[in-house]
Formats: C-alpha cells, structure tokens, sequence
C-alpha cells in the first residue's frame, strides 16, 4: 500500500484523524486508563472486627468477630488491598460511657482512592462497667468425637477454674463454662490436649465475656463401646406330657452388649431362648444369648432361667 502515492496519502490521513481526535478530547475518558482501572469491585468476606476501647474500666460486648467489606475503587488498588490487607475493620468506643450504643464500623489502612461499604453497616453494643468472676469449667467431649467403636469412661480438665471478665449483665447469666476440644475426631485412646473455653447461660447460648485462660487441658479416658439392653424371653420345646409352665424368668433382666456404636444403635434388646422340653418339674438351666449381627459379645453372655412348674 506504501508503495503507490494513494497508499501514502491515507495512511497521512489516518494518522492526522488520530491526532486531532486525541487533542480535541473527542472520546473523553470512554478509553483512558483511569476509566478502565476505576471500574473495579470486591467484596471481601469474614474481615476480622478489632473494638477500639481505652477505658479499661469498661467491658463492651456485642461486637461480631467479622464482617463483610466491600471495596470499589481502580482495580489495581483493589487488588494490591487484598494482598497486603493493611486495611483492618473498627469498632471506636473509645468515647462511649455506659450503656447500649450504636456504632458504625470504620475502615482504616485502605489507599484513598479505594471506597468502602460494610455489611452490616454498625453493632449494636453493650457497654458495662467491668467485672470478674472465677467460673468452674465442665469438660465437654461430644461421643461423636470418638472412635464408633469406643466410648467416654471418664473426662477431666485443668485447670479447672478460670477468670471471666466482662458486664455485671453477662456474668449474672453465666450457667455453665464447659472445655471442648477444637479437633476431636476419632479418639481411641487416653487423651490429653488443649480445649478451648466458652461460656453459656441456662440456655445455652453463648456468652460475650473474656476468659483467662482461654483454653485448659482436656484430658478423655475411652473404654469399648457398649449399651445396656433388656433381655426378652422366648420359651423352645414342650415340658414332659400333664406338666404345665406357669413362669419363666430370668436371673438378669438387663445385660451390657459391646460392638461398633453405628451397629448397636438400633438395639434394644436380645432373646434368650429357653429350652423347657422335657421339663417336669421347677428347675433353672443356663441359657446362652441369640446376639443379633454386629454384637461381638455380652456381659454376662449367658443368663440363668427360673423355670416354674404348677
């Protein structure tokens, strides 16, 4: 196209359109950089709540431990924010005396150039006068932390009283401190490990109070998992001829049957078959327990039956 004196003139043309397009601002800023980098959203989830208060004579509650942030500004910016996470989200009370408040959040450490909106917009809180309380704590293994086939024989923590730290409100509904481990799957054997500490009222909501220490040496001892299940009888065979069976009991109503939790916890009870062929007069004989699948044995794992004649 360069080589014919046409190509040459368009090509001039070309340029000089461009040139004066750009000096006269035609497209405004539709296809700056600027625009395009300022274009950007995100929102970021779970950012960690901090509660600013300098009256150590105070205790605020109601404060979540997270929010959601969003932040729009130029891309770049956004993206550099989610990075290094400067930025951090606040509750000020510094200024607040007692009593129930409404406070926005704030957003501290973002560039200038970034805007923020946080969801919820503020906290509802409650500011006491502090106080302190030392609290017995309970252990709390949930069974399903244990390996199906065992089961708690004992628990113990310690310490076994900590300091609770918060409102005069808070501390009058505290009905339990219990120790529950964060990691608790599978245990099968005598075990200690650090459980954390939370508080609850009478029904068991959650506390919003300070705990020192916050976590205390759980310590679980298992045994083989087993239930206790009633024992039906089921009378086999016929006495001798003109005899007649007025009862037949057994020396055990209850027994203790082992096995995996998942099999026995359908299990309500097991038969004891009594053979009373041939019987003629009132007599006790051993039974052995039919044990239904998944049952590995039982304690006792044979009965005695009392057989009464007429």
């Amino acid at each position: 196209m360069f080589e014919s004196k046409w190509g040459l003139r368009f090509f001039a043309f070309i340029l000089a359109l461009l040139l004066f397009l750009s000096v006269n601002n035609v497209f405004g800023e539709s296809f700056s950089t600027d625009r395009i980098s300022n274009d950007g959203n995100k929102t970021i989830k779970n950012v960690p709540v901090e509660v600013i208060n300098n009256n150590k004579n105070l205790y605020v509650s109601g404060a979540p431990d997270s929010v959601d942030v969003e932040l729009s500004g130029p891309q770049s910016k956004i993206l550099q924010a989610q990075k290094i996470e400067d930025y951090k989200v606040t509750l000020d009370v510094s200024d607040a005396s007692p009593g129930e408040h409404s406070v926005d959040f704030q957003v501290r450490g973002l560039d200038k150039d970034i805007n923020y909106r946080v969801y919820p917009k503020e906290a509802s809180l409650s500011i006491e006068k502090k106080e302190s309380r030392m609290i017995t704590v309970e252990p709390n293994t949930s069974p399903y932390a244990v390996d199906p086939n065992y089961k708690i024989k004992d628990e113990s923590v310690s310490p076994r009283t900590v300091k609770v730290v918060g409102g005069k409100e808070q501390l009058d509904r505290i009905a339990f401190a219990k120790a529950s481990y964060t990691n608790d799957n599978g245990i099968s054997e005598k075990t200690t490990a650090q459980a954390k500490v939370a508080v609850f009222d009478k029904n068991m909501n959650k506390l919003d109070v300070q705990i020192v220490p916050s976590s205390v040496d759980l310590t679980v001892d298992v045994e083989p998992y087993h239930k206790k299940v009633k024992v039906k009888v089921i009378r086999k065979g016929n006495p001798q001829d003109g005899t007649t069976i007025s009862d037949v009991s057994l020396n055990k109503d209850t027994i203790e049957i082992y096995g995996n939790r998942k099999d026995l916890e359908d299990i309500e009870d097991i038969t004891a078959h009594v053979d009373v062929n041939g019987v003629s007069e009132t007599t006790n004989r051993e039974v052995k327990l039919d044990l239904p699948p998944g049952v590995t044995h039982a304690k006792p794992s044979t009965v005695e039956a009392n057989i009464k004649v007429n």
